[in-house]
């Protein structure tokens, strides 16, 4: 009976046990959450969930993300541009893995800008600092690089790498060798100022954010210009800016751009012949706000993951327009 009687206060014992365990790492999780953690919700963007690193210690923590991608397999890759590297996500969010490190060496980051994947799992880095564009395989291991002068956002479509620098829009194929280049650094119509979005579409249509022109430019797959919404700005005040600093740009499978706008913290959902149908975010913290964000990757099914650089994080997001 005794023994009985001691068993069950230790089974008792151990729930208790338990039960406080799990309350303190709930404790934890709500201290732990970063300010303005309670989302903002709207009918046409859903968020998900927020990555702001792979730990809570300073150096394993997002800093300034510059740039997002997508593989094949939905795992999420991060241009940490603050710690020069790429980190890697399931799209769950759970950490899998560091690619590259800082350095000034063969393979090595000083301030990677813009990250992308091929369906073989290569990943290709721009490096602005270093004026170089580095490649990795699937497990991060170095490749090659090859020199390019300020490089911002590659692109693989269509089995070429595309990649804005800061005048031209670039091509090569994926082992690194150039095939075209169009455009030049300059105001008119066709030339480019520090273009750091860019989007293929499957016509092969090409989509760049000319961000210091403050304007969206369209070409065909040879680079003829085909349209051109807004236009050059002499004051950062001034009335007639269609956008506020265009950066970052995805395009989904119904032909729909999705163009990140940094001072207005906001993304724009536009028609592929550059029509505004949707603005959506506005600038926070809190999650479903934004902070300068700088740039986004489409999934699938509505689901893209936006750079929200001024605010150390990445927000994973489901947007629906109609």
């Amino acid at each position: 009976m005794q023994r009985i009687s001691l068993r069950s206060f230790l089974i008792t014992l151990l729930v208790i046990l338990v039960i406080m365990a799990v309350l303190l790492l709930y404790l934890y999780y709500i201290l732990s959450r970063p300010l303005g953690a309670t989302a903002v919700q709207t009918k046409q963007m859903k968020h998900l969930f927020s990555i702001y690193g792979y730990g809570t210690k300073p150096d394993e923590m997002l800093n300034r993300p510059t740039d997002v991608a997508f593989d094949e397999e939905g795992n999420l890759y991060i241009a940490d541009a603050g710690h020069a590297r790429i980190l890697v996500f399931r799209s769950s969010g759970q950490f899998l893995r560091k690619v590259g490190q800082k350095g000034f060496g063969k393979g090595e980051l000083m301030e990677p800008t813009g990250v992308t994947t091929s369906k073989d799992g290569r990943i290709y880095v721009a490096d602005k600092a270093l004026s170089k564009v580095v490649i990795y395989d699937e497990r991060g291991r170095f490749v090659s690089e090859f020199k390019v002068m300020v490089p911002f956002k590659p692109h693989v479509e269509g089995g070429k790498l595309y990649l804005t620098t800061y005048g031209h829009v670039m091509v090569y194929d994926l082992k690194g060798r150039l095939l075209t280049k169009w455009g030049e650094r300059g105001r008119e119509q066709g030339e480019f100022d520090c273009p750091t979005g860019i989007a293929v579409g499957k016509s092969g249509k090409v989509y760049v954010s000319d961000t210091l022109n403050l304007r969206l430019q369209a070409f065909s797959r040879n680079g003829e210009l085909l349209w051109v919404k807004g236009k050059p700005a002499e004051d950062i005040k001034a009335a007639d800016r269609k956008f506020g600093l265009p950066c970052g740009l995805a395009l989904d499978e119904k032909d729909l751009l999705y163009l990140i706008d940094a001072f207005d913290n906001s993304i724009k959902v536009l028609d592929t012949k550059g029509k505004i149908l949707a603005t959506l975010g506005k600038k926070g913290v809190k999650e479903g706000e934004f902070n300068q964000p700088s740039s986004i990757a489409y999934d699938q099914n509505g689901v893209f993951a936006i750079a929200d650089k001024f605010n150390d994080r990445v927000q994973v997001v489901k947007i629906t327009v109609e």
